[in-house]
């Protein structure tokens, strides 16, 4: 589920792909890095790490390739769309299908088209392209200009100023819609009480228990992108094999059958080498023999080449594992739980992820219940260390509700309330920020629960590095449990 209610995705991100084509000086293409962006100043306002969701495709597509039928489902399923103005958007016929379908769907839905006059199609120019040569759909947006200003122009330095501050007049103007957005009522014949509904809601940024990723095995040039995407993945997902698989064929085959069988996805990476022959069957080797069986056993599957191989230039004496690769590319092996990408090694761990949370979104697997819920408050020097504990909380399926706070430990006040409501202790962090921040901020929290009666049964200070003596920070009251957790000394 979104941070919108009723919706799978908060938004859909529209663009020509040509547009995040890196140039020579950058390291992320320009599309990639207003993602990343955006989603971290989303993450930012909403204060809960994983919660609203953003659809966007990075597999390369071109107008040779069809519409594809999960990227139409993820544009039905998306509260609002953002439309990436550009002169290759304009040419791009996908794109101008990506509009019209959402379009199309949002007009027939309760909601429509606008929300208080704000229309759910958001128009970011990345060029100074004159509102007459705007698609249809856009029109009558006022849109939001990422461009220098000049004719035809170019898109501001995602380092710059200009894109900072735009970026967030684009988050205010999301987080206004979407929170204007219509909600789902309940079944009026089994009224929820309050404490329920927020349970539910807790529900929803949990990952998925016992989701399991098959990474297949790679020749030795891809050992270390497979090590990586490991490290990564396994954060959030189950990965497999655990152990070493059978080397001899017949054993390893079985046990290839087994491991897919189990899993929710399987993975498979290529280059031009084809990888280490199997022992006792040297006309094949164990990547492209777990692929083969992946087609044949996997709930869903996702293969990945390098965007820059030419398979032509695959040597001819592995000319049966360039066919299998032109065979994969080319074949007609598709639908939601066939995905072949062509990619960058960077953007790697991302793809799959995508395609996990694909597969998750159509009930691939159960969501397991939360017992308890917090919420971190913290100063936004201390987020990332937030962000990390945040994630351990979930492997325990515990909520975390993050909620940065700037340089006053007062402000904002109305939004702490809003948090506490929902939660039922309370983290406070203590790395970087002062200790005197940290009591005022602790401070503030009791008064609002006393006040309020808010059913909060302990506050805990986390201490973080640099090293700090868990004796000089306490609140002196009567009415909670206040523990110190000391990670201070732990770099």
């Amino acid at each position: 589920m979104a941070y919108t209610s009723g919706f799978t995705y908060d938004i859909f991100i529209s663009y020509a792909h040509v547009d995040n084509t890196p140039t020579s000086w950058e390291n992320l293409g320009w599309i990639e890095k207003f993602y990343k962006d955006l989603d971290t100043l989303l993450t930012r306002q909403v204060g809960r790490s994983g919660i609203l969701k953003i659809w966007w495709d990075n597999k390369k597509l071109d107008g040779s390739i069809q519409f594809n039928s999960a990227i139409e489902e993820g544009i039905k399923q998306s509260a609002v769309i953002i439309s990436l103005l550009s002169p290759s958007y304009l040419a791009s016929d996908y794109c101008k299908q990506e509009l019209e379908v959402f379009y199309n769907k949002a007009k027939n839905e309760p909601a429509g088209l606008a929300v208080k006059n704000r229309s759910r199609l958001f128009n970011v120019q990345l060029y100074n392209i004159p509102f007459t040569e705007w698609p249809s759909q856009l029109s009558g947006t006022t849109g939001f200009p990422f461009h220098d200003g000049k004719d035809p122009g170019d898109p501001v330095d995602t380092n710059s100023l200009e894109f900072r501050n735009q970026l967030r007049d684009l988050r205010n103007a999301i987080i206004k819609l979407i929170n204007d957005l219509p909600k789902e009522e309940s079944k009026k014949e089994e009224p929820k009480k309050e404490e329920s509904r927020k349970e539910e809601a807790r529900k929803e940024a949990v990952p998925v228990d016992g989701f399991k990723i098959y990474i297949g095995d790679v020749a030795h040039s891809l050992s270390t992108t497979r090590n990586r995407i490991i490290t990564e993945l396994k954060k959030v997902y189950t990965i497999e094999p655990v152990a070493p698989l059978p080397e001899q064929d017949e054993p390893h085959e079985q046990k290839v059958k087994e491991l897919l069988q189990q899993a929710s996805m399987a993975v498979h990476l290529f280059d031009q080498y084809p990888g280490q022959p199997i022992k006792d069957n040297q006309d094949i080797c164990y990547p492209q023999k777990q692929a083969e069986l992946g087609l044949q056993y996997a709930k869903s599957q996702l293969v990945w080449l390098p965007a820059e191989l030419d398979l032509a230039t695959i040597e001819e004496e592995n000319e049966k594992y360039r066919f299998f690769l032109q065979g994969l590319e080319n074949g007609k092996k598709t639908g939601n739980n066939f995905e072949f990408i062509r990619g960058n090694k960077s953007t790697l761990v991302q793809q799959i992820a995508d395609f996990a949370e694909q597969i998750k979104a159509q009930g691939s697997a159960a969501v397991k219940e939360v017992k308890t819920s917090v919420l971190i408050d913290t100063h936004f020097t201390d987020q990332l260390y937030a962000f990390d504990l945040s994630k351990d909380l979930l492997k325990k399926h515990i909520q975390p509700f993050i909620n940065p706070q700037e340089d006053d430990p007062r402000k904002n006040i109305n939004i702490l309330a809003d948090r506490i409501r929902q939660v039922s202790k309370l983290f406070f962090l203590y790395g970087q920020v002062s200790k005197d921040w940290v009591l005022e901020r602790m401070s503030a929290a009791l008064q609002l629960i006393i006040t309020n009666n808010y059913p909060i049964d302990e506050f805990v200070i986390y201490l973080y590095p640099p090293r700090k003596d868990p004796n000089e920070i306490s609140l002196k009251q009567k009415f909670l449990n206040v523990s110190v957790i000391d990670n201070s000394s732990n770099s």
